[in-house]
C-alpha cells in the first residue's frame, strides 16, 4: 500500500472516499483575505513608518496548493510582510505617502510571482494604514499651519507687514 499518493482533484457533488484507505482535503476557491500586521519599516530617507495591508488571493491549482506549500495562507502573509518592508524601504517618505496604489501594485507584483507555483493568484493588495511618528505628524502639522497662515493674508497685506 502506498501512502500519501495523491490521486487527483475531487469535482463538485458526490464522491466517493474510502474511509481509512483514503483521504481529502477541501480546497476553498473563494477569494480570501489576509492582513499583513503592522511593519515598522524604514524608508529610504530614514523615515520611520509603521504600514500595514491586506492581501486578496484566490486558488486558481488546488493540487499545487496542497502539494507544492504546507500552507498557503500564511506563506503568502510571509511574502506580503516581506515584500512590503523591501518596497517601502526603497522608496522615499513623500512617494510613500502619495503613490499607496503604485507601491501595492509593486508589492502585488512581487508576491503573485512567488506565490504562482503554488497555484495562488494574488488578486490584490491593499495599503490600510501608513502611520507616521508623532514628531513627525507634529512637525508636518506646523508646516501646514505656517502655510495656511501665509496664504491666508492677501499678498498687499504681507507685502505691508514686512516692509
Amino acid at each position: 500500500m502506498d501512502s500519501g499518493v495523491f490521486l487527483g482533484v475531487l469535482n463538485p457533488g458526490l464522491n466517493y472516499v474510502i474511509p481509512i484507505i483514503q483521504s481529502s482535503r477541501t480546497v476553498d476557491m473563494r477569494i480570501k483575505t489576509v492582513d499583513i500586521p503592522k511593519q515598522e519599516v524604514m524608508t529610504k530617507d530614514n523615515v520611520p513608518v509603521s504600514v500595514n495591508a491586506v492581501v486578496y488571493f484566490r486558488i486558481e491549482d488546488p493540487k499545487a496548493a496542497v502539494l507544492e506549500i504546507e500552507d498557503y495562507t500564511y506563506a503568502v502573509s510571509q511574502y506580503g510582510q516581506t515584500a512590503l518592508r523591501d518596497v517601502i524601504g526603497n522608496k522615499e517618505l513623500d512617494f510613500v505617502l502619495t503613490e499607496r496604489d503604485q507601491i501595492a501594485d509593486e508589492i502585488k507584483a512581487i508576491v503573485d510571482k512567488e506565490t504562482s507555483r503554488w497555484g495562488v493568484d494574488i488578486t490584490a493588495i491593499k495599503i490600510q494604514d501608513i502611520e507616521l511618528p508623532a514628531d513627525m505628524k507634529r512637525a508636518m502639522a506646523r508646516q501646514a499651519e505656517a502655510e495656511r497662515e501665509r496664504n491666508s493674508y492677501p499678498s498687499s497685506d504681507r507685502d505691508a507687514k514686512s516692509h
